[in-house]
């Protein structure tokens, strides 16, 4: 298994080359794992002058991290959560 600063680098890579956001699964992190994965994509993305907009998160893992619905990160290009129902353990990270 990739560790968290590959993992991160190929996240950005992947919302940097496709214009559909692609789900990304973290099965295998736990809830600290998958809040600091997210935290790292977002200021990796800054600092590739990707322009993070939105991120996708089932509604009960959006619970479990403390990420509610419209909630606007205070880092990075200042992404909105947005809840999807049906994701599970998945995300989407959409840049404009």
């Amino acid at each position: 298994m990739a560790n968290t600063a590959e993992l991160v680098e190929t996240i950005c890579a992947m919302i940097k080359a496709n214009a559909v956001p692609v789900p990304i699964t973290l099965m295998n992190h736990g809830l600290d794992e998958a809040a600091e994965i997210i935290g790292a994509v977002v200021e990796r993305c800054e600092h590739d002058a990707i322009p993070l907009s939105r991120i996708y998160i089932d509604p009960e893992l959006g619970r479990e991290l403390g990420l509610d619905d419209g909630r606007v990160l205070e880092h990075g290009s200042r992404p909105t959560i947005c809840w999807e129902p049906q994701l599970g353990r998945a995300l989407r990270f959409h840049a404009d």
